[in-house]
């Protein structure tokens, strides 16, 4: 039976640039978590934008797995909080100087609704598309500030090639990191064997419960590592046909609220002491 479900929020739970979750939904959630669920994100947003998301429902993010894996809750309780290395942030913007429109985007531990950030060395006619796109309030700075930072991204316009080109700059001046891509043109920033993977293992350890007993739902990079852990990995329909090769199930996209359509089935099936529909059929 399942007993958890961890969702991907962007193009997962919702589309991306939307800057609510869809009271559908919302109400699919609260179905789930009444039909004795557990319900989280598994995103890399971090707790303060997820509170945005839900519009402050609190009950939808009890549990989840923050940040790409950097913060941990389980039941209302943070059980793991990784920050990321100033140092490391520090190599990565000197070296993305020589890179024509990349920079350093910096998230502040201590942060509020507005999601405030520090971009290292770029222009305010630089920061305003991806400011727009992924709701942040940007701050133009000439160094990494000295405070702690829970998350940090690249901006990286331009194609494949370029986002190759990012990944071999960062390779080269920070190995004590990884970088993994949420959405085009866009690569979060995590300290070395940090990711949504390794913060499942200590959500299920603090929540007493076996891989088998949670569906992982996911489109993106940053979701393979978690879906590679969990026999039921389910992909949106608008998922990436790498996440599509790794998944083992289907619901619809994103855009049609596949994720409120799978819920809503989750907590029928748990009320009936069956398996979901959807997990009964792989696309493998």
């Amino acid at each position: 039976m399942i007993k958890l479900v961890l969702s991907d929020m962007d193009n997962t739970l919702l589309p991306f640039g939307q800057t609510l979750v869809s009271p559908r939904t919302v109400d699919a959630i609260h179905e789930v978590l009444d039909a004795g669920v557990l319900f989280g994100p598994a995103t890399g947003r971090d707790t303060v934008e997820i509170t945005r998301f839900f519009g402050g429902d609190e009950d939808c993010f009890m549990t989840g797995i923050f940040s790409n894996g950097k913060r941990i809750r389980a039941r209302g309780s943070y059980v793991q909080t990784t920050l990321i290395s100033h140092d490391a942030l520090v190599r990565i913007a000197g070296a993305l100087d020589a890179e024509r429109g990349m920079f350093v985007v910096c998230y502040p531990n201590e942060t509020d609704l507005t999601n405030p950030a520090f971009c290292v060395r770029a222009t305010k006619e630089e920061i305003a598309p991806f400011e727009r796109r992924s709701a942040f309030v940007g701050t133009v700075v000439d160094e990494v500030p000295d405070v702690p930072f829970i998350a940090a991204t690249i901006a990286c316009p331009g194609g494949p090639e370029r986002m190759d080109r990012c990944r071999a700059v960062v390779a080269e001046v920070a190995p004590d990191v990884d970088i993994v891509s949420p959405v085009p043109s866009w690569f979060d920033i995590l300290p070395a064997g940090v990711s949504k993977g390794a913060g499942l293992d200590v959500l299920l350890d603090s929540l007493g419960l076996g891989v088998d007993e949670v569906a992982v739902f996911g489109d993106a990079e940053n979701d393979l590592e978690i879906m590679r852990k969990v026999p039921y990995a389910v992909a949106v329909a608008n998922a990436t046909d790498e996440v599509k090769r790794v998944a083992r199930y289907r619901v619809g996209a994103s855009a049609d609220e596949g994720m409120a359509d799978a819920l809503l089935e989750v907590a029928r099936a748990t009320r009936a002491g069956e398996l979901p529909a959807f997990l009964r059929e792989e696309f493998r």
